[in-house]
């Protein structure tokens, strides 16, 4: 039968109001990331999905600035265009304890709705929950 999905559901219930989900581990990327535009589009075709997400952005910058605060958090953008009515950034980080991230973001001009893929290989899989929590808090200010 379905009993156990409903035990788990009931599992919230039981916890004290207090409890505070342990923070997420900080995320530690290297200020001297680099990769060219061949080696990411490769990276790209190899690596798996790590993460895929949609946003309503609430952005108090605009796109072109996006860069630049992304960079101040050593995330950076390979490649940016706009196409269409859409802002396409390609990005790039390494987390510190190694591995390689990579993320396409798509934010809707018009309606502000962002979405990202999130790749990640060669142990940065660990740090792709923590990168998309920071862009997420960039699109969000």
């Amino acid at each position: 039968g379905g009993g156990v999905g409903i035990a788990l559901l009931g599992l919230g219930d039981a916890l004290p109001s207090s409890a505070v989900p342990p923070p997420a581990p900080a995320l530690s990327l290297s200020p001297s990331a680099h990769l060219d535009p061949p080696a990411f589009q490769a990276q790209w075709g190899i690596l798996p999905v790590a993460a895929t997400w949609q946003l309503q952005t609430a952005l108090s910058i605009s796109l072109d600035q996006l860069s630049a605060r992304m960079a101040a958090k050593h995330v950076k953008t390979m490649a940016f265009g706009a196409v269409g009515g859409s802002a396409k950034f390609y990005l790039f980080a390494a987390p510190t304890g190694g591995g390689l991230l990579l993320l396409e973001l798509v934010v809707q001009q018009d309606s502000g709705m962002a979405s990202a893929t999130l790749k990640a290989g060669g142990g940065g899989e660990a740090a792709a929950p923590a990168l998309s929590a920071l862009v997420r808090e960039m699109l969000s200010s």
